[in-house]
């Protein structure tokens, strides 16, 4: 799976790195003046706390066993939810589980992801593992991507698929379209058509039924091994080139990133997680008001940020990679770009196995995004009270 690198290599440019992340994540302190903003090592709201506004949460651990009347915004290495939220549910992290009652739609990437609760709208979930219990209800789409999911709750409209291994056990209101590896329509009843790109075949047990017509295609040749290796060998080229461009002109920032990335991994993956996530529903909220109000074109200009923000977290966890290596084999003597290098190609060589590759690629990168996130947001935050 090397659409990893295709997400990140293209149109790299040699702005400054600063002005780069900075326009990026100018927009998070005018939303945490909107909302709650909690943050820390453990975030937790408590069975009996009502919360009557939107929460954003970055921690190791969130626990959100309350009501929170508005929406939840979280990035953690653990997430569980089994209280109830009004309106929408967004979460990035490690292990989320949610069991609670949520009125809007759940939004959600991570490892390993558990629903087990109704959702008023729609579930649009990309992980690892995911397994949707038959607790939970999704009362409109689902969209799901991944490497093994298993959805065992009715869904009232249509299935969007992405998967590895899709699973489906419960009633599918409308049509089931997408690519898969190995589909199973385990007594399923689906309402609508299946529609499906995989080299196999569905496999149906239990009873499972389609309403309408079954349509397979065969996946089209991705190209030969050497256009493959080519493309591999431009990615990784394409993301070395960015990280020197961090180690030459920005050598303390990358530096600090690095160290940011190592000693505080969960405040990380959570800040990480949470720009992962929120970025593109911020661009597309701003577009459309930008439409109707003027400055639809910032909400253009956020997307090309994002993927770049993205592409530095990938360098930035490499060069920690590589220095890593290079400490463990006595190598502290060779310059940094070696270490950038070197962890690179490991990191690149790894995020071509099936599955695991694609969530160590995606952790990496939200991890990088993540440190330097915290690096420049502490600078920003340092400057005024120093004058």
């Amino acid at each position: 799976m090397a659409r990893t690198h295709a997400m990140q290599h293209r149109g790299l440019t040699a702005l400054s790195g600063s002005i780069i992340v900075a326009a990026l994540f100018a927009w998070l302190p005018l939303q945490a003046a909107a909302a709650d903003l909690r943050q820390g090592s453990d975030v937790t709201i408590g069975p009996g706390e009502t919360v009557n506004d939107d929460i954003y949460a970055g921690a190791g651990t969130i626990s959100i066993n309350g009501t929170v009347n508005g929406s939840v915004i979280a990035g953690g290495g653990t997430i569980t939810v089994s209280g109830t939220i009004t309106r929408d549910l967004i979460l990035g992290g490690g292990t989320i589980n949610v069991t609670g009652h949520v009125g809007g739609s759940i939004i959600v990437a991570g490892g390993n992801i558990t629903v087990n609760g109704p959702i008023a709208q729609d579930l649009v979930v990309t992980g690892g593992t995911i397994d949707v219990g038959s607790g939970a209800t999704i009362g409109r789409d689902l969209v799901v991507a991944g490497g093994t999911a298993t959805v065992s709750a009715p869904i009232a409209r249509r299935v969007q698929m992405s998967a590895g291994s899709l699973t489906l056990r419960n009633h599918v209101g409308g049509d089931v379209r997408g690519r898969v590896d190995h589909l199973k329509l385990d007594g399923a009843q689906v309402g609508g058509n299946l529609d499906y790109t995989s080299n196999n075949s569905v496999e149906q047990v239990n009873g499972a039924h389609v309403t309408g017509t079954i349509t397979r295609h065969t996946p089209t040749d991705r190209g030969d091994a050497g256009n493959g290796f080519l493309g591999w060998l431009r990615g990784l080229i394409g993301i070395f080139a960015l990280g020197l461009l961090l180690i030459f002109l920005l050598p303390g920032l990358s530096s600090r990133a690095i160290d940011t990335e190592r000693a505080q991994p969960w405040a990380s993956l959570g800040i990480g997680a949470g720009i992962f996530v929120i970025t593109p529903i911020v661009a597309l909220i701003v577009f459309v008001i930008g439409i109707f109000v003027g400055g639809w074109w910032l909400g253009l200009l956020l997307i090309p940020l994002w993927i770049l923000a993205l592409a530095v977290g990938f360098a930035i966890s490499g060069f920690l990679l590589g220095r890593l290596i290079f400490a463990r084999l006595g190598w502290g003597g060779f310059h940094d770009a070696f270490a950038l290098l070197g962890g690179l190609f490991v990191l690149s060589i790894v995020a071509l196995i099936p599955v695991i590759g694609f969530l160590i690629g995606l952790v990496a990168v939200i991890l990088g995004a993540g440190a330097l996130a915290l690096v420049v947001t502490r600078r920003a935050w340092m400057r005024p009270a120093a004058g």
